[in-house]
């Protein structure tokens, strides 16, 4: 991107993407896909949708931790909060305004010619006046219209509105040590997310579905992404990332990431002793 400095290329932004779930799962991909292309990382409720007042706190403390805030509008309102009688997708919205967080919206042109909408459009049709006002919003027709509007809104607003991001890890790790520090870190919190991992297993094992998700899934999408990051820019071999399927348990894909963390480790330690 031209004009934007050193540091700004070199930090990576967490993107909050916000939208009813099961009316624009397609959309919400290709948003994924569009944050992923511009080197930044996409943070969003896929392995659940919220529905109660316990998930929507765990949801304020990844917006509180994210950098930017994708919404994306169709022709449902979404489930609504028993008390309030608001949408949880509004609440979302009301809560990273009021956080002053850099807000980017894209909404159906038309709803009226979208098949999957509210019978009663009173609701969705409020809330997108709401967010056109005093906001970045940018209608769009299909899904192959918003990727590419999103691709250009978000590298737009990360030029002329940068926020405190990340570095990236071959800034960071400047030596040899340091790059030893950082597999310790992933090991550490991969553990972490490892305990987490085995009691929500043992809960699904007791309860089934009344067990609930897995509330460690946004520290999950951090530490994979950090770990490809340091592999990626370290030039090291794939062998070292365990790459699986959408139908793995995360307690298995945890501890299968940690073992290969652990002989990373351990190859980093003969090197220095080799060196010695």
């Amino acid at each position: 991107m031209q004009g934007m400095t050193k540091d700004m290329q070199d930090k990576k932004y967490q993107v909050f993407i916000s939208s009813t779930f099961k009316d624009l799962q397609e959309e919400r991909r290709v948003a994924i896909e569009a944050v992923l292309i511009t080197g930044n990382i996409p943070v969003g409720m896929e392995s659940f949708v919220a529905s109660s007042q316990e998930q929507f706190e765990y949801i304020k403390k990844c917006i509180n931790n994210c950098d930017y805030y994708i919404l994306i509008v169709g022709g449902c309102y979404g489930s609504t909060h028993p008390k309030s009688g608001i949408s949880y997708t509004e609440l979302e919205f009301d809560y990273a305004k009021s956080l002053n967080k850099p807000i980017l919206i894209f909404f159906y042109r038309d709803i009226a010619e979208l098949s999957n909408k509210d019978v009663n459009l009173e609701n969705i049709n409020k809330f997108r006046i709401k967010v056109q006002k005093e906001n970045l919003c940018q209608p769009f027709l299909n899904k192959y219209e918003l990727k590419g509007l999103i691709l250009t809104a978000l590298k737009q607003e990360i030029e002329k509105n940068p926020q405190v991001g990340w570095i990236r890890s071959d800034e960071i790790m400047t030596s040899y040590t340091k790059q030893k520090i950082c597999i310790s870190n992933l090991i550490s919190t991969g553990s972490s997310l490892h305990a987490r991992a085995v009691q929500h297993f043992n809960q699904t094992q007791q309860y089934g579905l009344y067990a609930g998700t897995f509330d460690g899934d946004y520290e999950f999408q951090v530490w994979i992404q950090k770990i490809i990051e340091f592999i990626t820019q370290n030039d090291l071999s794939e062998k070292y990332l365990y790459k699986y399927s959408s139908n793995i348990p995360y307690v298995q894909i945890i501890k299968e990431q940690l073992i290969k963390l652990e002989g990373l480790f351990a190859a980093y330690e003969y090197k220095e002793m080799a060196n010695k």
